[in-house]
C-alpha cells in the first residue's frame, strides 16, 4: 500500500541571533532529520516531552512553515514545491485541529461566520442555501444543535468550542487531518466526549489522522501505530498497544513507565530516568537520551543510532534495543 503522506529526511532548523548586529550565534534544531510515512485511514500518533518538535513537525507537514531540508509528499505530490493556488486547493484535503479551541477561533465572528469562512475563501460553487444547510449538517455531525450558529466563541464551553473546530475542520471533507494536542486544554470528561467523536468521525469517514500529544496512554488508545520523538528525531515507531509489549527503547519505557493507572490497589515505581534534558541549542553528538539511559554505554557518546527495523514493524534508534518484557 502506497503511502497517503510521505516525509523524507525532513528538518526544521530555527536560527538563534544575538548581539547589537542580530548576528546568528547557534540553531535549535527542532526537527532533525526524520523520515516515516502515514497510510490512508489509520490512526498515527506522535508522542514525546514538551519540546521535542511535536507541533512542529504538524506545521512542517501542512506548510504552514518552510523546511530548512527534506520533502513532504501529499498523494505523491511535493508540496513544497506548488504554487500558493495550488496550495490553497490542496487544504481543501489537509487541515488542523490546534490545541487551544479558544484561540482558534475569531471571537468576532459567530461560529455560523466562522464556517462559513470556510467556503468563501476556498471558493467552493455552492449558492448559500447550500453552505447553511452545510453548515447545519456539520453542526449535527459534531453534537452541537442549531442555534449554537448565532453563538460567539465566549459564549460555548471548551468542548463546545473544540467541537465547532472539529466542524470547521471537516467543512470541505479533507481526507487527512492532523491533531495537535486537541484535547489538552479540556476538563477530563470532555476529553472522553471529544475523543469519542474523533474516533467516531474517523470510522465514518475513513478519515486519516496524525494525532500528537504528550499523553502516551491517550495515543496508545487512539492510533494503531505511535511515532516516539526525543529532541526533534524519532527514537522510535511502533505498533500501538504498549501496555502489552515491549517498549524497545528505552526512552519509550520510561515513558510507559510514567503513565499513571487509576488502580489505589496497584502499586506504581516512580520512573527509571535521571539527569536533565540536554539543550536544543548544544545537541550531544552522540544518542541525545544517553546521559538519562541506564543502559548507556561509550558506542552512544561518540556515535548516532539510525531509526532502523529492530524487530517486525518496529524501528528504533537505538545501540542496545530492548528485547525484554517490563
Amino acid at each position: 500500500m502506497s503511502p497517503l503522506v510521505k516525509i523524507r529526511h525532513l528538518s526544521k532548523f530555527f536560527p538563534v541571533l544575538g548581539g547589537l548586529m542580530h548576528r546568528k550565534t547557534g540553531e535549535v534544531k527542532a526537527v532533525n532529520d526524520i523520515s516515516f510515512d502515514i497510510f490512508k485511514g489509520e490512526s498515527l500518533g506522535v508522542v514525546g516531552e514538551s519540546g521535542c518538535g511535536k507541533s512542529t513537525l504538524a506545521r512542517l507537514i501542512l506548510n504552514l512553515i518552510p523546511p530548512t531540508g527534506g520533502k513532504i509528499s501529499f498523494a505523491g505530490q511535493d508540496i513544497n514545491c506548488i504554487g500558493k493556488s495550488q496550495l490553497r486547493h490542496l487544504r481543501r484535503k489537509m487541515q488542523m485541529v490546534f490545541q487551544d479551541p479558544h484561540s482558534s477561533l475569531d471571537p468576532r465572528n459567530s461560529i455560523y461566520r466562522s464556517l462559513e469562512e470556510v467556503f468563501k475563501i476556498q471558493r467552493v460553487s455552492l449558492t448559500q442555501p447550500q453552505i447553511n444547510e452545510r453548515i447545519l449538517e456539520l453542526l449535527d455531525m459534531v453534537g452541537l444543535k442549531p442555534e449554537h450558529c448565532r453563538s460567539y466563541p465566549h459564549q460555548l464551553s471548551g468542548g463546545q468550542k473544540q467541537r465547532a473546530v472539529i466542524a470547521r475542520a471537516l467543512a470541505l471533507t479533507p481526507e487527512f487531518i492532523i491533531l495537535d494536542e486537541p484535547t489538552a486544554a479540556l476538563d477530563v470528561s470532555v476529553q472522553a466526549q471529544i475523543i469519542l467523536l474523533l474516533q467516531k468521525l474517523g470510522d465514518q469517514f475513513k478519515m486519516t489522522y496524525l494525532f500528537i500529544s504528550h499523553d502516551l496512554a491517550l495515543v496508545d488508545y487512539f492510533c494503531q501505530r505511535i511515532i516516539v520523538m526525543y529532541l526533534g528525531k524519532i527514537v522510535e515507531i511502533t505498533p500501538a498497544n504498549l501496555s502489552h509489549r515491549t517498549p524497545r527503547h528505552p526512552y519509550t519505557r520510561v515513558l510507559m513507565e510514567s503513565v499513571y493507572i487509576a488502580d489505589p490497589l496497584t502499586k506504581t515505581q516512580p520512573p527509571s530516568i535521571k539527569g536533565e534534558v540536554p539543550s536544543l541549542f548544544n545537541i550531544p553528538k552522540g544518542c541525545a537520551f544517553e546521559n538519562r539511559c541506564a543502559y548507556a554505554k561509550k558506542i552512544c557518546r561518540t556515535k548516532s543510532p539510525q531509526l532502523l527495523e529492530a524487530f517486525p514493524g518496529e524501528f528504533v534508534a537505538c545501540h542496545f534495543p530492548l528485547t525484554y518484557k517490563k
